[in-house]
């Protein structure tokens, strides 16, 4: 699939956490003709857990690397903005943290982006508006390490669900949909994105930090719209939003050989929905369960909706 720019964050490279082999296949069968790493590509936080690392996993954190940097020498334009697990890259911002190009890289705090329909969206990673991590850097850090926890826990929980012949299921986006305070938080982020997108003029926000995917267009096509790329550590996520070359932005699921269609800011694409990954009966490839990366389905019920995207 061509994109005419592709958003994905939080990838954690460095970390356990980290879904290397299901970005890099994405890099790989895809094409840019604009690329947004939008803040937490590496996690300077847990750069420690790179020298422990077993051989094999350390060399699929290297092929990401490699692979962008493929890209770049193909003259793909990367724009990289930086996140709060990042950050040490501020140093090499230009004056007044401006924007440096590095031949087709192109480093900065912030940027924006015009669609092939003219709207201008303000693109940033987003932990510019978590109040925690501004004002208590110690505490999103305390945070980082329980996420990190809650991430592990969840992978053994899904080797037991695996041997039980269960599909995937994501504690940690279980626990943001029903845990009362973590909806809030999410809740006040994305309203916060939402003002200071309007404030500046701007047509729609696209970030990242929350690890929470999600396309929200205001219903009475006055106000910015609200777009999040999701993250590459959990397997329930692994999203990425994307142009077509019509100026629309979709949300997709990348199970490592195409996309799933999420959500969108096109109406019509929106009421033909297309099924998410729980909703397509895949057979599951024995080392990861249903609803996993390595899946072989019949996805002909589908095709009709992607050959009109």
């Amino acid at each position: 699939m061509r994109y005419r720019a592709c958003w994905i964050s939080d990838l954690h490279l460095g970390s356990k956490k980290a879904e290397t082999d299901l970005i890099y296949s994405f890099l790989k069968k895809n094409e840019f003709d604009a690329l947004y790493l939008n803040g937490d590509v590496i996690d300077i936080w847990r750069w420690k857990q790179a020298g422990l690392l077993r051989a094999k996993n350390a060399q699929e954190h290297i092929n990401v690397v490699q692979r962008l940097l493929k890209l770049a020498k193909r003259d793909v334009p990367i724009n990289f903005t930086l996140g709060n697990h990042d950050e040490f890259l501020m140093h090499f911002l230009g004056e007044h943290d401006g924007a440096r190009d590095f031949g087709n890289i192109n480093l900065a705090e912030r940027l924006e982006h015009t669609t092939a329909d003219g709207k201008r969206y303000l693109v940033l990673h987003g932990h510019q508006f978590d109040l925690v991590t501004r004002t208590a850097p110690w505490v999103a850090k305390l945070g980082d390490r329980g996420y990190e926890s809650l991430i592990w826990i969840n992978r053994i929980v899904n080797r037991v669900r695996r041997r039980l012949g269960m599909r995937y299921w994501s504690l940690s986006k279980f626990i943001k949909l029903k845990v009362k305070k973590a909806t809030m938080i999410i809740g006040n982020f994305e309203h916060s994105a939402l003002h200071y997108a309007q404030e500046h003029g701007y047509d729609g926000i696209i970030c990242g930090h929350i690890h929470n995917p999600e396309i929200k267009v205001d219903p009475t096509g006055e106000g910015p719209t609200y777009l999040n790329s999701g993250c590459w550590t959990d397997l329930a996520n692994c999203n990425a939003l994307v142009e077509r070359m019509d100026g629309s932005i979709d949300l997709i699921h990348w199970d490592g050989q195409r996309e799933h269609i999420l959500k969108s800011t096109d109406p019509e694409r929106i009421d033909s929905y297309v099924p998410t990954l729980y909703e397509l009966g895949k057979q599951p490839d024995k080392r990861y369960g249903q609803g996993m990366r390595g899946l072989k389905t019949d996805v002909s019920d589908i095709e009709e909706i992607y050959s009109a995207v």
